[in-house]
């Protein structure tokens, strides 16, 4: 499972690469996590970032609560899964990062933390589906999920899945409005070209309130004599 990214460029860069606008001034993130408010584009808004939450809320759930499940989507079920099969249609949205972070189990109670990014360092999109739904006081939410792609060589050692990152071309194609059914399952069926870099980076990302460009630095995982140890 995919449960933390990063778009740590500021808000000018981000605007220019992805020739779009921000809804609400925007601040870097190095440790972003489930259920919380990230930047998305949409298919009837491409051109501004709105606000959404990561994790969605099922439409089949009576109690309408966040499930874990529903953060990631595996990109061989959207098509697939009813609950998903009309938000493909209507409901794709590109999800802007520059990283995310994955972790290689070293034992039953110890993994290190990765991260991974793009080779030339520049951000990039995520294939996603959204939904607006009512939160228990009946006031409209909108909630983001991330499709996630078997991992490239460079992740895999770490993870078997990934988010399913989109080149340029791909994106437009994926954000738009009148793209048949056909080309969406094509894009599903092929990988990531994108080429990416990996590093081991502090423990400390596993903690919420933890948001800084510490995060992402290198950080050696295991001291002189080969034993993993945990930084503070």
């Amino acid at each position: 499972m995919i449960d933390r990214y990063t778009l740590s460029k500021d808000q000018k860069f981000l605007e220019k690469q992805f020739n779009a606008l921000f809804e609400t001034p925007f601040v870097p993130r190095y440790n972003v996590a489930p259920t919380q408010s990230m930047p998305v584009l949409t298919q009837s808004q491409n051109y501004v970032f709105q606000n959404f939450q990561w994790g969605l809320i099922s439409n089949w759930a009576n109690n309408k609560t966040l499930s874990p499940k529903l953060f990631n989507l595996k990109a061989n079920e959207a098509m697939e899964r009813p609950t998903y099969r009309k938000n493909m249609i209507t409901h794709r949205c590109l999800i802007p990062a520059d990283g995310f972070f994955v972790w290689k189990p070293l034992s039953k109670k110890k993994v290190i933390p990765y991260y991974i990014y793009a080779k030339d360092q520049s951000p990039f999109m995520i294939a996603g589906l959204w939904e607006e739904k009512d939160d228990f006081n009946e006031k409209s939410t909108n909630t983001f999920i991330m499709i996630t792609s078997k991992s490239t060589r460079v992740v895999a050692p770490y993870q078997e899945n990934m988010p399913f990152i989109l080149d340029t071309e791909t994106a437009k194609k994926w954000i738009n409005t009148v793209a048949p059914v056909s080309e969406l399952n094509d894009i599903l069926q092929k990988g990531s070209k994108i080429a990416l870099n990996a590093h081991p980076v502090s423990p400390l990302i596993a903690q919420l309130n933890q948001d800084s460009s510490n995060l992402i630095a290198i950080s050696q995982p295991s001291d002189q004599y080969g034993n993993y140890t945990l930084f503070n």
